[in-house]
């Protein structure tokens, strides 16, 4: 069994913070949905003429029916999650999106970031037999090794829908690692890892 590493208490780093998803964030992405809702609706009534009237009633009834699950969607992911989603402490780190158990921070090899396209992630090089247990399900494997095809050495925790920025996130997740492991880790493939913790949230 792992002993949580004792981390020297710093009163600039709380013992915990706990993330949850920020309800701001999905006002543009419902917004859009809505919109392209309506705009098939217009399609299927028949409130925009123009091309065959049977393909732009199938085109906007199909619209509806997508746009109004996209909707749905956006709008029932913050209200069925109340609890946070992230929790980082000073003996680790919790992500209910990739698994239950926290990950301890002396089983984090290094913190770093890695952006592909538009969105950015924290990324965790974990040790070979933490990586084992935490996905110890068959499609684990598949996901690690796409992961790594796309340059993520790790376990990518991504931003989108909480409550707190990347920034932010990857200069939290760094003072946390840097306090467990008395010295800031040096981020992978260019990327800088902040030892200084300003929390932050969007």
């Amino acid at each position: 069994m792992i002993r949580p590493v004792q981390i020297a208490m710093n009163p600039e780093l709380p013992d915990d913070i706990e993330i949850g998803y920020s309800s701001w964030r999905f006002l543009p992405p419902i917004g859009f949905a809505l919109a392209m809702m309506f705009l098939s609706a217009a399609l299927a009534l028949d409130w925009v003429v123009g091309g065959h009237a049977s393909v732009r009633r199938i085109v906007g009834y199909a619209g509806v029916a997508f746009f109004g699950l996209v909707t749905a969607k956006f709008v029932w992911a913050p209200l069925k999650v109340r609890a946070p989603l992230l929790s980082i402490s000073r003996y680790g780190i919790r992500d209910l999106r990739i698994a239950n158990e926290f990950i301890l921070w002396e089983s984090v090899a290094d913190v770093s970031a890695c952006r592909l396209g538009r969105q950015s992630f924290v990324v965790l090089k974990l040790t070979p037999a933490v990586e084992r247990r935490l996905f110890c399900v068959d499609t684990a494997p598949a996901m690690l090794t796409a992961n790594r095809a796309l340059g993520i050495d790790g376990v990518a925790i991504s931003p989108a829908g909480l409550a707190m920025d990347f920034d932010n996130l990857l200069k939290t997740c760094s003072a946390y690692f840097a306090a467990a492991s008395q010295s800031a880790s040096p981020a992978q493939h260019g990327c800088v890892a902040s030892s200084r913790w300003t929390p932050g949230y969007a």
